[in-house]
């Protein structure tokens, strides 16, 4: 069968479907970065916000994302293309909770145990460490989350790791993959 050329591309189509997420994403952690350096530190209400807006996020993942990748299935992909549809979905969660768990430790440095605050990028490195351990419900016990923000922080990471695993497994059988 003859491909049409001037049908888009998986790389389109994965932008185009993905790109809301992204966005967000990348609009909610650049409002971090501007609340850790304007915004004072000794502030409460911070930490509610960080809060809301990784519940905003995580609502956005389970009800938009997961329906435009649903969307996704049901189309003819080969497997590797829903493998990196899967993939980004995943690298987008842990990025997104290790931009919380930064935030959220920059006002708060006990928020967790384990870290020691060593600059931004170390410590983003090392929350995106964590936040990977935590998606993928392995929990070595190095960093632990140790104020209430970060726990639920923590408990929404982890719903978001079992929605997309159970989500996946559920859809196994309407995956119309081309054998090509």
């Amino acid at each position: 069968m003859e491909k049409n050329r001037y049908a888009p591309s998986f790389a389109n189509n994965l932008l185009n479907g993905m790109s809301p997420t992204i966005i967000l994403v990348g609009a909610v952690t650049l409002l971090y970065v501007y609340l850790m350096q304007f915004i004072d530190h000794k502030l409460l209400w911070v930490q509610y916000v960080v809060l809301l807006f990784a519940m905003v996020k995580a609502l956005f993942f389970t009800f938009f994302t997961i329906k435009q990748i649903k969307r996704s299935i049901f189309q003819c992909y080969s497997l590797y293309r829903l493998i990196w549809i899967f993939g980004l979905l995943v690298s987008l969660i842990i990025f997104s909770f290790a931009s919380d768990f930064v935030c959220l430790s920059g006002f708060d440095k006990n928020a967790f145990a384990g870290i020691e605050q060593s600059g931004f990028l170390n410590d983003f490195f090392e929350y995106f460490y964590f936040s990977t351990v935590t998606f993928a419900s392995i929990g070595y016990g190095d960093i632990v989350p140790v104020s209430g923000l970060a726990r639920v922080l923590v408990i929404m990471e982890i719903g978001q790791s079992f929605i997309l695993i159970v989500f996946g497994l559920s859809n196994i059988n309407n995956m119309q993959i081309d054998k090509n």
